[in-house]
């Protein structure tokens, strides 16, 4: 029997979040106001049979989480800081609370404790110079991160072919160990001569909730 996709609602369905969506194994839906030619930030790349229509989104979203509306089989919802203000406030009402998830993020010296990053602000290169650094942005839902852009600087534009793969395993393998299951992060990583090694993390606006089986609000 083949196992169903998990779901994922994009209430801003760019591009390169469902791009992001597809390439991690799940399956990008969107919601859209009925009447409306596209959902707020645009459809991306999500298929017509994939987007729910409805004369109140922000209402469909609250049924969904009480399950009023049984069936529609969305497993997370998803969306950056500019959707619509009645999206991201009913949002904000399912999201885990911070009593529920401890303090994030973590303080700065406790952030540098579990990268290892030590005294230095970035590791050195051989020269002494500082290495390069590029900016990774993910997201994460349920603990699996999704890769959205690598920002490489000038200096390393011929190698990111052989580095990328690199520094995608570098960037999840710290979002595991400091606990990260859920939003947008924005990773700082020293392309130093013995491999990637990250610097900084900083938490992005994106909101992720839960609309698994069993969800109650």
């Amino acid at each position: 029997m083949m196992r169903k996709p998990c779901r994922v609602l994009l209430l801003t369905p760019d591009a390169g979040l469902v791009r992001a969506v597809s390439d991690t194994g799940l399956e990008a839906w969107t919601l859209r106001g009925a009447g409306t030619a596209t959902a707020s930030g645009g459809q991306g790349d999500v298929p017509p049979e994939r987007t729910l229509t409805d004369e109140d989104p922000a209402r469909t979203l609250r049924d969904m989480a009480a399950d009023v509306r049984p069936g529609h089989g969305i497993d997370f919802v998803l969306c950056g800081g500019d959707a619509e203000p009645a999206l991201l406030d009913v949002l904000r009402e399912l999201g885990p609370s911070p009593a529920r998830t401890g303090a994030w993020p973590p303080d700065k010296a406790e952030l540098r404790r579990l990268l290892g990053e030590g005294p230095a602000p970035r590791p050195a290169a051989a020269d002494d110079d500082p290495a390069p650094v590029c900016h990774v942005d993910t997201v994460s839902i349920g603990g699996m991160h999704l890769l959205l852009d690598i920002d490489w600087p000038d200096s390393r534009a011929r190698f990111r072919e052989a580095e990328w793969g690199d520094v995608r395993e570098t960037v999840r393998g710290a979002l595991d160990l400091i606990g990260h299951e859920s939003g947008g992060m924005r990773t700082s990583v020293a392309l130093t001569p013995t491999g990637p090694r990250p610097v900084e993390m900083v938490g992005t606006p994106f909101l992720v909730a839960s609309l698994g089986a069993g969800t109650t609000r």
